[in-house]
C-alpha cells in the first residue's frame, strides 16, 4: 500500500473518530460544541477533497442553523461516516448522499 494511500485511510479514519466522538457525547453537547465539531470535520473534509463528507457536513450545518438543538442529527452522522469511506469523491456522490439523508428524514 503507498504511503498516499495510507495517509488517506488515516484522515478518513479521524474523521469517523470525530463523526462517532460526537454522536456519543451527543447528550452533553451545548448547540455551539456540536456546530464546532461538525465544522472541523466540514473543514478537514474540504482540505482533503472528500466532498460528499463535506457536503453533508454543510448540510447538517444548515440544519443546525434552521432548527438548532431541535435539529434530528444521528441520522445526518450516520449518513456522514457513511460518506467517509466512500470512494467517489465528487459532487454527484454527494448529491446522492443528500438525497438518501431527504429520504431518511421525510
Amino acid at each position: 500500500m503507498g504511503i498516499a494511500v495510507e495517509a488517506m485511510m488515516q484522515v478518513r479514519g479521524g474523521l469517523c473518530d470525530s463523526i462517532d466522538r460526537i454522536a456519543r457525547e451527543l447528550p452533553h453537547l451545548n448547540l455551539g460544541q456540536l456546530c464546532s465539531g461538525v465544522d472541523d470535520i466540514r473543514r478537514t473534509a474540504l482540505a482533503y477533497g472528500l466532498h460528499p463528507l463535506a457536503q453533508l457536513a454543510r448540510g447538517l450545518e444548515t440544519a443546525l442553523a434552521d432548527d438548532g438543538a431541535a435539529a434530528m442529527v444521528l441520522p445526518w452522522l450516520d449518513t456522514m461516516r457513511d460518506a467517509a469511506g466512500c470512494e467517489r469523491l465528487d459532487d454527484e456522490a454527494g448529491a446522492i448522499y443528500l438525497a438518501a439523508i431527504n429520504v431518511r428524514m421525510n
